[in-house]
């Protein structure tokens, strides 16, 4: 036998006789031993064999007390011994078996030899149910050399063998530990995804599932692993079905090779979620599957893409060139407010009611840089005088009764943007102090609060109220006055302006017959002068809410003096043309009367007629051919 450098080779020898260690120590000296010559040799090697020793390292003990001190030492000082040899009859004190008790107490793995010249008992008789004698022996003196050599060697070899095996074992239990720790974790990190995902062995049977696979199929892991592969098809086809959404839904995906699932709603469930299914195989093993959950990304898109269209369609209502007007008053107008769209400087808006002040500050602000952030209205004459300063500016926690939580105001909410300051001519005399070190000072202060907050807004003022008239009387603090009337802009009324009414009749009948679906397509000549008659003293709002109603009362395909507001009745229309007696008034015929109507009013003077309508010589040259219009 060849010796392993790395084994244990430590023997404890514990006899009351000098001379049995002298004799171990002789007979386990390393080296070749003699050839075997006694009958009891031959038992454990054949003649021809020559064992080759390897270095023991013999320590002695004299006594059953210094033994166990020995074999605890060497234990803790991870030093232990492999084998023991301890003699039976050790007078006086502990006895070799008491000994060997004592040992097993804290060390189980050494291995026990007891010697004896005296007994005839078996070795159950003498431990008497000793546990551990798979790890004991008993051999009766005298022995033979190559008997202690065969036992030493032999059990030596046991001890190293079985302490490899027992740190193998804890490797492989470390390991398996790791292992399952590794798969705790990478199950946590599948489960913690939000998908929901299945491996599938090559005959499409579950292997591994997550807690979101096991949900998507409603069933338990085990359960689908135990399923043929035909049942778990049907299962996945019952829960899921290609989708029933639009193209956008499907555009998002269409760079992958993966395909689209829609989870089929439970009874009472009206939001079914939808997947994206990809597949990925396993070299030697299969396929993965996984389902991501894109409801939210789909709708995301969805969303984006209702903002693209609304903006877009906030660009087309808010964009300067249509806008309806194409008299000389309403051209000054949209001139100065495409000067005021272009800079950040205040606005003062003023006009009657109706005339469209509001629309006037959209139209600023959607073509204006900040077009992309807020538009605020504030309507200073609808809030309390107590709770405006906290509508503007906000307030802060316990500022007063009632102000159980902390409020932004619509200073802060506009941040960025716009802030319209309708009915600015009803704001309180103590706030317009504080509204003017806002406008100054470009920051401020909640009610309640100590801090100031910057902040990036433009201001648009509006009223229907003469405030120079107002400073005079002392109800307008002049500085404010002449802070907010930076840029003024007048909107005259419609009164003033009355050759504009054909074309904002003809915008209405579009924009409401759009809407409502209705099939009226002009409007007679009696409407159309009764129109042309009236003051309207609500203005562009009033003229506005007539073509909705009497759209709502027409059932013919033109627009009737029948149909129009009670107030309008008193009107008396001017004489309708002679050669077009009650006809039907289309928009054709409408822009015909505008073109005539504007030749009168400037005398024929096609240059004035043309600034008044908006267009050039040369196209108002082409409409007097179109129209055969002709001075009278």
């Amino acid at each position: 036998m060849k010796s392993n450098d790395s084994w244990n080779y430590r023997v404890l020898i514990v006899d009351d006789q000098e001379e049995i260690h002298n004799d171990f120590e002789e007979m386990l000296a390393s080296g070749s031993t003699k050839r075997a010559t006694d009958e009891l040799a031959a038992a454990f090697v054949a003649q021809s064999d020559k064992l080759v020793l390897p270095q023991f390292e013999l320590s002695h003990a004299a006594s059953g007390e210094e033994a166990g001190a020995m074999v605890k030492a060497a234990q803790e000082s991870n030093r232990p011994f492999a084998l023991a040899y301890i003699d039976v009859r050790m007078p006086p004190g502990t006895d070799g078996v008491e000994t060997v008790r004592q040992i097993r107490q804290f060390e189980q793995d050494i291995e026990i030899v007891i010697m004896t010249a005296y007994s005839d008992k078996t070795l159950p008789e003498i431990v008497n149910d000793m546990e551990l004698l798979h790890k004991l022996l008993y051999i009766r003196k005298p022995f033979s050399r190559e008997e202690i050599q065969q036992i030493t060697l032999s059990l030596t070899g046991k001890w190293n063998i079985e302490q490899e095996l027992a740190k193998y074992r804890r490797e492989l239990e470390d390991s398996n530990r790791q292992l399952e720790s590794s798969n705790q974790r990478l199950q946590a990190v599948l489960d913690a995804t939000g998908d929901a995902i299945g491996m599938f062995d090559a005959e499409g049977r579950l292997q591994v599932a997550n807690q979101g696979y096991e949900k998507l199929l409603d069933a338990a892991e085990s359960e689908l692993q135990q399923m043929p592969p035909s049942d778990l098809r049907a299962r996945i086809e019952a829960r899921l079905r290609p989708p029933g959404l639009p193209e956008l839904g499907r555009e998002l995906f269409l760079d992958n090779t993966g395909d689209l699932e829609e989870e089929v709603a439970e009874a009472g469930d009206s939001t079914p979620r939808l997947f994206y299914r990809s597949t990925a195989p396993v070299h030697n093993m299969g396929h993965i599957v996984m389902y991501r959950d894109v409801s939210k990304e789909v709708e995301s898109e969805q969303m984006k893409a209702e903002v693209l269209r609304l903006r877009a369609e906030l660009g087309t209502t808010y964009a300067f060139d249509g806008m309806v007007g194409k008299s000389k008053n309403m051209q000054d107008v949209y001139a100065l407010m495409q000067r005021a769209a272009e800079s950040d400087i205040t606005v003062l808006i003023q006009g009657e009611s109706g005339t469209g002040k509001e629309l006037v500050a959209k139209l600023i602000h959607y073509n204006s840089p900040r077009k992309t952030d807020p538009f605020v209205a504030v309507n200073c004459a609808a809030i309390p005088e107590t709770l405006i300063e906290s509508e503007l500016f906000g307030h802060e926690r316990g500022a007063f009764t009632g102000a159980a939580t902390r409020r932004i105001g619509q200073f802060e909410h506009a941040q960025g943007g716009t802030v319209l300051l309708d009915e600015i001519g009803d704001m309180p005399i103590a706030l317009q102090a504080k509204l003017l070190r806002v406008l100054e000072e470009r920051e401020i202060q909640r009610v309640g609060g100590t801090a100031t907050i910057p902040i990036d807004i433009r201001v648009i003022a509006a009223t229907n109220r003469d405030l120079e008239s107002a400073v005079k009387d002392g109800g307008f603090r002049a500085d404010l006055f002449y802070r907010l009337a930076a840029f003024p802009l007048v909107i005259p009324p419609l009164r003033e302006h009355r050759e504009d009414i054909p074309l904002l009749v003809s915008h209405f009948l579009q924009d409401y017959a759009e809407r409502a679906d209705e099939s009226v397509h002009g409007i007679s000549p009696a409407a159309l002068q009764t129109l042309l008659a009236y003051d309207w003293p609500g203005n562009v709002r009033e003229l506005r809410n007539a073509i909705e109603r009497a759209l709502l009362l027409e059932t013919t395909d033109r627009l009737q003096v029948s149909n129009l507001p009670p107030q309008l009745a008193a009107v008396v229309p001017s004489p309708t043309d002679p050669r077009d007696p009650v006809q039907p008034l289309s928009l054709q015929e409408a822009e015909r009367r505008a073109v005539a109507h504007a030749l009168e009013a400037s005398d024929w003077n096609i240059t004035k007629a043309a600034q008044v309508l908006n267009v050039n010589r040369v196209t108002l040259y082409r409409k007097l051919r179109k129209y055969n219009l002709v001075e009278k």
